[in-house]
């Protein structure tokens, strides 16, 4: 720890190297449901191109396609992901969601990397922790966009 002094007030900081933040971000960030990831990179790859969702509408979306991984992943019920593709659909219209975006999204959802790991609903609302793959996640895409 290094003493730091500003405006007469004494306080510690701790000098952290750059991979040592690099591995505390992804550790930080594989805690959060994957629905929570998905919902993010929703929002800004749509603000980014010069759209939003409406309020709830990434949310409902992210639920949508994180089901979708759930089902081919954790066993989900195939009802339980039509319910909420269904849901997103009829309350919040179609997915914000270009093909040309795919890549951006799999990269901020993914790191940049072709597997993550996920947390992911299980069967009665359990978590499941599983790897995701690129091609998986590009399918999930294909899953919102279409049904």
């Amino acid at each position: 720890m290094t003493p730091h002094n500003q405006n007469g007030l004494i306080g510690f900081y701790i000098i952290i190297d750059i991979n040592t933040s690099i591995i505390l971000f992804l550790q930080s960030m594989e805690q959060k449901w994957f629905s929570q990831i998905l919902e993010h990179a929703f929002i800004q790859t749509a603000r980014k191109h010069g759209m939003h969702y409406p309020p709830g509408g990434a949310h409902a979306w992210a639920e949508a396609g994180t089901a979708y991984l759930s089902l081919v992943l954790c066993g989900l019920g195939q009802s339980e992901v039509r319910r909420l593709h269904c849901h997103a659909r009829d309350l919040y219209g179609s997915v914000i969601l270009d093909c040309r975006w795919y890549e951006e999204l799999k990269d901020s959802c993914m790191g940049g990397n072709e597997s993550t790991e996920a947390l992911l609903p299980g069967k009665e609302g359990t978590p499941c922790r599983k790897t995701l793959t690129a091609g998986l996640f590009l399918e999930m895409l294909d899953f919102c966009r279409e049904g």
